[in-house]
């Protein structure tokens, strides 16, 4: 296997998922995993989102006793500037009412690293899940251009943000805009993105959805997985994320499958280092 390591899993702690931590880890150990990492979602600075984080660092804390090999991280997405802010007044996301607007919303993330760091969590992968740019721009109807623009804009920033770690799916999108032709991204970019994540010292990941997904071509498969090698030979170490939110399954050979017709080979996926966690 090429893959030796999942630093993308999501435990019973996150809202959409319900994986057991212990059996994590022991399917961690039947696939022979050097490391997983638990990266529970803290999508908003609410008293729901950080107590499900606060549960999630206690749950590892008290599995890597009996696994050492598990990971404290956390998964932080982008969120309205201006929602953070109302939430950080009055401790909840209730009567919020996005402000009108004539450019983008400032982003934000739910918790600041030095309070991940007081809790304990070594790292974080930061990934764009929906827009956050306009009023109530979730609920409009997706619009080619405008997402790619919009997630080009997340990404950057994540790339950028001190709390990243590893850049989580690049270009996920819910509504699977460009999963028939990933060449639909302009390549510029893509390759500002990645001179970002370098100059940054980010990870970016190798996320298995976009392999096991059904709803992504072929055409598409191949083309991101070219995608990820590029990233790698222009010298941003690639991480492997599972992303496992129900039943933990080792998805390495769909994925290793795609990677190894990239270019991929032993040694070329990385483990996050000592220097990298915090």
């Amino acid at each position: 296997m090429i893959i030796k390591s999942d630093w993308h899993i999501h435990s019973e702690y996150s809202y959409d998922a319900e994986n057991p931590l212990e059996l994590i880890a022991e399917r961690a150990k039947e696939g022979e995993l050097c490391r997983v990492g638990i990266t529970d979602h803290a999508n908003f600075n609410d008293e729901k989102f950080l107590g499900d984080l606060h549960a999630s660092v206690k749950g590892v804390k008290e599995a890597q006793k009996k696994y050492p090999f598990m990971v404290l991280g956390v998964e932080l997405t982008p969120i309205e500037k201006p929602e953070f802010d109302h939430i950080a007044a009055s401790g909840t996301r209730e009567g919020y009412e996005p402000p009108e607007t004539d450019k983008p919303y400032d982003i934000e993330l739910a918790c600041s690293k030095e309070e991940l760091v007081g809790l304990g969590v070594r790292y974080a992968i930061g990934a764009s899940h929906w827009r956050v740019d306009l009023p109530y721009a979730k609920k409009q109807a997706p619009d080619l251009d405008v997402c790619i623009n919009e997630w080009y804009r997340q990404q950057m920033f994540l790339a950028c943000d001190e709390r990243v770690t590893i850049l989580g799916h690049p270009w996920y999108h819910p509504y699977r805009l460009w999963y028939d032709d990933f060449s639909i991204i302009p390549r510029s970019m893509n390759m500002e993105i990645a001179a970002a994540l370098k100059e940054n010292g980010k990870y970016v990941e190798c996320n298995s959805h976009f392999f096991k997904d059904h709803f992504t071509s072929e055409k598409f498969k191949r083309q991101y997985a070219e995608y990820l090698r590029e990233l790698f030979e222009m010298g941003i170490p690639v991480t492997y994320g599972s992303d496992a939110h129900r039943e933990y399954v080792d998805l390495r050979p769909v994925v290793e499958k795609h990677l190894e017709l990239a270019g991929f080979a032993e040694g070329d996926i990385s483990e996050l280092s000592e220097a990298s966690l915090w």
